[in-house]
């Protein structure tokens, strides 16, 4: 049989009654709706509460469904069962009562309330709403039958058949003295099995109002445990709207309570003179950051803040008395101690029953087995008399003693009959006191869980106000936040404009190299039409190549028009401000090689005519070319000692063109403007910020120490003992190359020195960067347009000027964080960078 067609069936548990309904239905139909459809006779379908668990929740159809919850139900069944034995517990021992009449055994039941949840098992338990409110009424006394035994009177009929009944005379008179024993003894058979039927209804009785008071146990608990579950959310709730209420609050109320400050501040802070000029010519007169600000727009604003402040403070502490009221109206310590009070009540009960009532029970039974041998062998003395005449006499002896001996049992069994009842009737009166008390914890769960209702409710309300508030305070935020925002707009203004100049003279440069090519080009091919051209046949002109004699097209290509920069204001004169010569961007720079950093906070210093490979040797390039050189008809070799960029790259034009220059110098200001725009992101001040802490510095360190400090003309000076230096290695490199290449045993290892490209097997010439990594030099490949190869000094003993040798292993790597092993040489991070290992041909 497959699983859509089986049925399967459940148990529900009546909370308030601990009666318990069975349901069996087609797996297919077991729904809750069709289950609530069944129950509708006890409880109506809208009154109706299902909790299954734990963990105690409203169940859902495919959760009823599935295979581990009819599972789970399953053990809760068995773990219900009273008639199945108790694994555990050791067998009990024989005993002469343990057998009365009508097959009575004495059953080892088990324990209430003896598992845990360790087992898995679940409970589907039902709950009215209407004996949740406080209008129910309160539950029928419990009454447990039999109360009352009917003992008869009159015996049942005579078993002994006299050979003269069927005559008309009258028995004799011995006979009748018999027949009036034995009628006596079946009275009393009859009389005690009254008795002994009536201790066995009595104990069932007792037993079934015990499971139901169990069930109601269960049943609280699953109350209590979905109760805490909605407080345990009520208090997550809470403390996660508090920490962010009170977060908020503050930083509201510091806005609310700060801005009359904050306005003043910005009436300290003067435009730039060109958005005066801008704002003058629009009519407007703006002189201040606060000129800016609709003024009486915001106060208002923040007014209207300030009172849904105050409104949204007295309802969260309206919220807070009430869970604290809710916190205190609800002893939970002092109601799980009376639950756990009335469970041990309903075990004692058990006990009580299991071993009193069953020991009646079992005496009971033990006394009709007597009355019911005592009759048998009644009947079988008066048969024997009647049968025998002469042994009538002995006969009366006998029964008499046999009447005598047994004339206390009934009163016994009476006796006892009244203890069962006792119990009985105090087992009903705790199952009705049970009842009285479920209803009632019931409506203190159900109204604390109302309570906590409609806190969730508030909760939720306050924070739709608080991030409504949150929404109407990013306006006044916008004023406390105008000053980076001014900061920030200046440095994005200086950045366009950077980027606009740098676009326009990198297309004029290109523009400038296509006409030259062009011209070049026509140089060409009149030189070819005037020399091999002029001796070509009409056919090359008119059949194989149409356009022989023809000039290159004219490049017409134009760059849009920069529209924005036109727009954009001028603030070049503040940078202007922030001349090379102050001791603050003097210090500032020579921190920035130390960082070895390409790019510089300060812009590009104005150089002359014939400071032009200087300027490229400033912009993380070093790229000399002069007419003195001592080596005019070979590349120049400079090592970049000192420079922040240490790229060493060759330059054999002598010529550089004005308008490249131009370009580059252009892009590297566009650079040095993104650069100084992200600092300012990062740390939140400006570069001039900086410059400003470090002119105080070194003010104030002027002020204590003045035969100390180093004056700016002291400090160029040193930069020109710096460049001489460099220039003196630079003749050193020079003097050793010429001297590497004039000696032939190392002609023989090597063809000629790499320096547009390394591979393994290449000769490389490394030089010197000035800078020490763990206490030795580094060195650099002599290159061109190739950066970034750096020596591996691990065979390499002392600190030789120069290093010639062949590339064994190279090791590609990226620039990690400055300052770590994953970044020795001070890269920018991300930046590619080679490690080489090289076998030494030469080294001084």
């Amino acid at each position: 049989m497959n699983a859509s067609s089986s049925n399967v069936h459940i148990r529900v548990l009546a909370a308030s009654t601990g009666v318990c309904y069975p349901i069996t239905l087609p797996f297919n139909e077991l729904t809750i709706q069709n289950i609530q459809r069944h129950l509708a006779a006890v409880i109506p379908k809208d009154d109706q509460i299902l909790l299954l668990g734990p963990p105690y929740k409203v169940p859902k159809d495919h959760t009823l469904r599935s295979s581990e919850t009819l599972a789970s139900l399953q053990i809760g069944d068995v773990e219900d069962d009273p008639t199945k034995l108790d694994t555990s517990a050791p067998p009990p021992l024989p005993s002469s009562s343990s057998l009365t009449d009508n097959n009575r055994t004495n059953i080892r039941r088990k324990p209430i309330l003896g598992t845990t949840e360790k087992t898995g098992s679940r409970r589907l338990f039902l709950f009215s709403k209407r004996a949740l409110s406080d209008s129910a009424p309160d539950p029928v006394p419990c009454t447990l039958s039999p109360m009352d035994v009917h003992v008869p009177d009159v015996p049942d009929p005579s078993p002994i058949v006299y050979n003269n009944s069927s005559s008309s005379e009258p028995p004799p008179p011995l006979h009748v003295a018999l027949s009036m024993y034995e009628r006596s003894f079946m009275l009393h058979l009859c009389q005690g099995r009254a008795y002994a039927d009536a201790a066995d209804l009595r104990l069932e009785a007792c037993r079934n109002c015990i499971l139901e008071q169990e069930v109601m146990v269960r049943a609280l608990r699953a109350a209590v445990s979905n109760l805490s579950d909605h407080w345990n959310n009520a208090t997550r709730t809470r403390a996660d709207f508090t920490t962010l209420y009170l977060e908020k609050s503050d930083e509201h109320g510091k806005i609310l309570n700060g801005l009359d400050g904050v306005l003043e501040d910005l009436s300290k802070i003067p435009l730039h003179k060109e958005l005066k000029t801008i704002a003058r010519m629009n009519g407007r007169v703006m002189e201040t950051l606060m000129d800016t600000v609709p003024v009486e727009r915001e106060k208002r604003w923040a007014g209207q803040c300030q009172t849904s402040y105050s409104r949204l403070q007295g309802l969260y502490e309206e919220l807070k008395v009430e869970f604290d009221n809710l916190v205190s109206s609800s002893n939970r310590e002092e109601e799980s101690k009376s639950d756990l009070e009335s469970e041990e009540l309903v075990k004692a009960l058990d006990d009580e029953v299991e071993q009193i009532m069953v020991g009646l029970r079992n005496e009971q039974a033990n006394r009709l087995n007597r009355l019911t041998n005592d009759h048998i062998e009644v009947v079988n003395v008066v048969l024997n008399a009647v049968q025998d005449g002469t042994k009538i006499q002995a006969a009366f002896d006998t029964l008499e003693s046999m009447s005598k001996a047994s004339s206390n049992i009934l009163p016994s069994m009476q006796e006892d009959d009244l203890k069962l009842k006792s119990i009985m009737i105090k087992v009903a009166e705790a199952k009705t006191s049970a009842m009285k008390r479920m209803n009632v914890r019931l409506r203190q769960i159900s109204l604390a869980q109302l309570k906590i209702q409609r806190l969730l409710k508030g909760v939720s309300g306050l924070r739709a106000a608080l991030v409504q508030q949150c929404e109407d305070m990013t306006h006044l935020e916008h004023v406390f936040e105008l000053t980076s925002a001014y900061r920030s707009f200046v440095s994005e203004i200086k950045r366009r404009r950077s980027y606009g100049e740098a676009v326009t003279a990198i297309a004029n440069a290109m523009f400038d190299r296509l006409a030259k090519m062009r011209n070049d080009e026509v140089k060409s091919r009149e030189r070819f039409l005037r020399g091999p051209g002029r001796h070509l046949m009409p056919s090359f002109f008119d059949i194989f190549v149409p356009t022989l004699a023809t000039q290159p097209p004219l490049f017409a290509a134009q760059l849009p028009g920069m529209v924005e920069i036109d727009s954009l204001p001028n603030f070049s004169d503040e940078e202007n401000s922030f001349s090379s010569n102050t001791p603050v961007q003097r210090n500032i720079s020579s921190g920035q090689e130390e960082r070895n950093d390409a790019s510089s906070l300060t812009d590009s210093v104005p150089q002359t005519d014939n400071d032009d490979n200087e300027i490229m040797g400033s912009m993380s390039r070093l790229c000399v070319g002069s007419k003195d050189d001592t080596f005019p008809d070979k590349p120049l070799v400079v090592c970049a000692e000192g420079q922040s960029g240490e790229d060493i790259t060759m330059n054999s034009e002598n010529d550089v063109n004005r308008m490249d220059q131009l370009a580059e110098n252009k892009t590297l200001a566009y650079e040095n403007a993104v650069l100084r725009q992200a600092v300012q992101e990062l740390s939140g001040k400006s570069p001039q910020a900086y410059i400003d802490v470090a002119t105080t510095n070194l003010n104030d360190s002027n002020q204590k120490d003045v035969g100390q400090s180093l004056s700016i003309q002291e400090e160029i000076n040193l930069m020109k003992k710096e460049l001489e230096s460099t220039r003196t290695q630079l003749e050193k490199a020079n003097a050793a190359l010429a001297e590497i290449k004039s000696d032939d045993d190392v002609g023989k290892l090597c063809d000629k020195i790499s320096h547009s490209s390394f591979q393994v097997g290449d000769v490389a010439l490394f030089m010197p960067t000035g800078k020490k990594v763990s206490g030795r030099k580094t060195y650099l490949a002599f290159h061109s347009n190739c950066p970034h190869r750096y020596l591996s000094t691990d065979n390499i003993e002392s600190n030789p000027d120069y290093v010639l040798g062949r590339i064994i292993h190279q090791e590609e790597l990226i620039a990690g964080a400055l300052g770590t092993d994953k970044n020795p040489h001070g890269l920018r991070v991300g930046t590619k960078f080679w490690i080489l290992t090289v076998e030494v041909l030469k080294g001084h």
